[in-house]
């Protein structure tokens, strides 16, 4: 090595060290923009910031890794592969950053729908941020691919074959994955809803993913039902077009009763309740009689459906007492069986 070679190379090393400096430099100068600024800024740009920090000052190193390589006499072949370490460097950073910029800004944005009140963008919001990521990676992939001498167009013909084939076999998820889309689209029914299944299974909507929704049930446990059995079968939502639910408790008087005293206790006793709705009156008919008694339907109102079972123990309970404090028997049911004719012959013992 020539001394006109030394004095290159520690101009290169030099070069080398003042960027690294500069970046380290810039990075120092961000991080105290956002300490000045953590007051006035807003809360958007200050992630935005901490998120691109460190892969901006990567960035303008490996900038400076490559003016100094490049100022080196260095063989073409060891030249070409320094290019593409620095590139598949660089194409990882731009995709590190952008992955991050993008989840902040999908979170932002899914917040203030939230805040807002557009229940629609607020769910859609994780769906768009993983198929964001899914994206961003995929084009950073391609671009290393192609750099690395890849033939990409013949790679994505042979993953169009392969793609068909396992869409072949994965007919299932993928229905449920479309299921999941038309969820988000259509919504029926939105997160926090109460929603009953078709086989019966009732519970509060979790989560709505791209292959399942989760249910958590009464009891504590979580139920994953596909996307697909949520679209093509039929379920009840509770929620909707408001949170009160219409109870129906039948009650049975005696023959002989006064019916109207008795729609008059049924209805007082609902009024009493405080789980039900006031500004909605209950209603008492007259559905049938019955064999031993007149069948009375009492009809009201839940102001929440979560309350349901409460309200319809304490309407239980306030007709009860008020129908035996009114003295209004409640029949139940009574065979009499008549002997026409001879008495039957008594039974021996021994006889069977």
């Amino acid at each position: 090595m020539t001394d006109a070679d030394r004095q290159q190379l520690l101009i290169s090393l030099g070069l080398l060290v003042g960027w690294y400096l500069a970046a380290r430099g810039l990075s120092y100068l961000i991080g105290w923009q956002l300490k000045r600024a953590a007051r006035t800024m807003r809360q958007l740009d200050e992630r935005l910031m901490s998120a691109l920090r460190r892969p901006v000052t990567y960035a303008l190193f490996l900038m400076g890794a490559w003016m100094t390589i490049h100022r080196l006499e260095l063989p073409l072949r060891a030249l070409e592969r320094l290019d593409q370490a620095l590139f598949v460097l660089g194409s990882l950073m731009i995709a590190v950053a952008l992955i991050r910029a993008y989840d902040i800004l999908i979170g932002w944005f899914s917040a203030e729908a939230q805040r807002t009140g557009n229940g629609a963008a607020a769910e859609v919001g994780p769906l768009l941020s993983k198929l964001g990521k899914l994206a961003i990676a995929l084009l950073a992939t391609i671009a290393v691919l192609q750099e690395l001498g890849v033939n990409v167009q013949s790679l994505v013909v042979s993953l169009g074959i392969g793609s068909l084939a396992v869409g072949l076999a994965a007919q299932d998820t993928l229905a449920n994955m479309f299921a999941g889309f038309t969820l988000l689209l259509d919504r029926p029914f939105k997160v926090g809803d109460r929603i009953q299944l078709a086989t019966g299974e009732l519970g509060d909507v979790e989560t709505i993913g791209i292959r399942a929704t989760r249910l958590r049930t009464s009891d504590e446990t979580t139920l994953i039902v596909p996307n697909s059995a949520l679209t093509k079968d039929r379920l009840v939502n509770f929620s909707q077009p408001s949170r009160r639910l219409t109870l129906r408790i039948d009650v049975a008087v005696a023959f002989g009763t006064d019916l109207e005293q008795a729609r008059q206790v049924l209805a007082e006793a609902a009024l009493a309740v405080a789980r039900l709705d006031p500004e909605q009156p209950p209603v008492v008919v007259i559905t049938r009689f019955a064999e031993h008694a007149v069948q009375l339907r009492l009809v009201c109102w839940a102001r929440d459906y979560t309350e349901q079972a409460l309200a319809v123990s304490e309407v239980h309970e306030q007709v009860y007492r008020r129908l035996a404090q009114a003295g209004i028997e409640i029949p139940f049911p009574v065979h009499r069986i008549i002997h026409s004719g001879a008495a039957p012959p008594p039974v021996r013992e021994g006889v069977a």
